[in-house]
């Protein structure tokens, strides 16, 4: 049986390396590995098996903030920095792209944008980046946290920065050549001198760009600034979305966004979360998520049940246009992990939905997104 999206094109698949499967009362299963959150075994295998299905990344979302008021009975959002794991995770595979979160909130653009471009080449063009205005925790950087307009206008100017800053040492500089004794074309790294009332920053970066090209931009929110600055300069969305209509309504005005930026309508693949709990069997399923109250991303679509229940769903949202592709959120227990990446992913492979293997090496190749110079 073979099929295709509504447009044509092969889904994005990407797996949240967040420990999304011990939520709510979840962790107490038997084999939830909850002894294990703050190791990197759970999350090392849960990276191997998502390589050997061919996944095209990695996501780790990151609150940065912990309420301890949670932990009385679920991990909440205990759980690793995300550039760190990653990072790790990155050194354990070989194909699969490594997505980490940034907060422009708080974070710095040239520290940002030296750790990604480090990933990045340490990676041999696997890495990504996740772009959050703040999920919260503000305090913990002796900061208030600003509202509407300015949070946006603030992220704008850091992902600016950021990519300036990527330019600022090309990879074309390096010269390498051992008997003229050039290491390099100084003429084409240059500082940046920025300063735009919320930034000063002097540069060059210390890393020399990718030859690939810079790490393609995640983003998420749906509000219309959210939206608007994800038409303008994100390369991927990962949305909150839990109906298909609300997805497609959502992929449409992503799509105008682009358009209305420049952009061709299609240079911003639409992935919401998708929470799937899995079992044998539909019954088996239920009981988990209700038994365990999953409580994995209040919102998000969700499959609750077989492995044969996820494929028809999404195979129905592809071809309805309403997606791009999925970033996958395992819920109930580790089983659903397997489930997912042992038997839906192959046959969304079998109908055509997603591809055989990797046809790339880099995270840009991985999603089918354009070259950064072709617009």
């Amino acid at each position: 049986m073979h099929e295709a999206c509504g447009d044509g094109r092969r889904l994005s698949i990407g797996l949240a390396v967040s420990p999304t499967w011990l939520r709510g009362d979840a962790w107490r299963a038997e084999d939830s590995r909850v002894e294990e959150l703050f190791d990197l075994a759970p999350f090392a295998d849960l990276a191997a098996a998502a390589e050997a299905a061919a996944l095209d990344f990695l996501f780790a979302p990151d609150s940065g903030f912990l309420e301890p008021a949670t932990l009385d009975r679920a991990p909440g959002f205990s759980t690793h920095d995300s550039h760190t794991l990653v990072t790790a995770l990155a050194a354990r595979t070989s194909r699969i792209g490594v997505v980490p979160t940034v907060q422009t909130l708080i974070d710095s653009p040239y520290a940002a944008a030296r750790r990604l471009m480090s990933l990045h080449r340490l990676s041999d063009g696997r890495a990504g980046w996740n772009a959050v205005t703040a999920l919260g925790g503000a305090e913990n950087h002796g900061i208030e946290a600003p509202t509407g307009e300015e949070r946006y206008s603030r992220a704008r100017a850091f992902v600016d920065a950021v990519r300036e800053l990527w330019g600022s040492y090309p990879a074309d500089a390096l010269i390498l050549d051992r008997a003229a004794g050039r290491f390099a074309d100084r003429g084409r790294v240059r500082r940046v001198n920025r300063d735009d009332g919320r930034y000063r920053i002097a540069g060059p970066l210390t890393v020399a760009a990718h030859p690939s090209g810079e790490p393609p931009l995640f983003q998420a929110g749906a509000s219309p600034q959210g939206v608007a600055l994800a038409g303008a300069c994100a390369d991927a969305v990962f949305a909150v979305t839990g109906s298909i209509d609300d997805a497609a309504s959502q992929r449409a005005a992503l799509r105008d966004a682009a358009a209305r930026a420049g952009r061709a309508a299609d240079a911003v693949r639409f992935l919401p979360g998708l929470v799937v709990t899995l079992a044998d069997t539909r019954a088996e399923a239920r009981r988990i998520a209700g038994a365990q109250r999953t409580g994995t991303g209040p919102g998000h679509w969700s499959v609750t049940g077989t492995p044969e229940d996820a494929v028809e769903e999404i195979a129905m949202w592809a071809r309805a246009s309403a997606i791009d592709g999925f970033i996958a959120l395992a819920g109930g227990s580790w089983r659903s992990i397997e489930l997912f990446l042992g038997r839906v992913v192959p046959a969304l492979v079998e109908r055509g939905l997603f591809r055989r293997g990797y046809e790339g090496r880099t995270l840009r190749e991985h999603l089918g997104l354009r070259w950064p110079s072709d617009g």
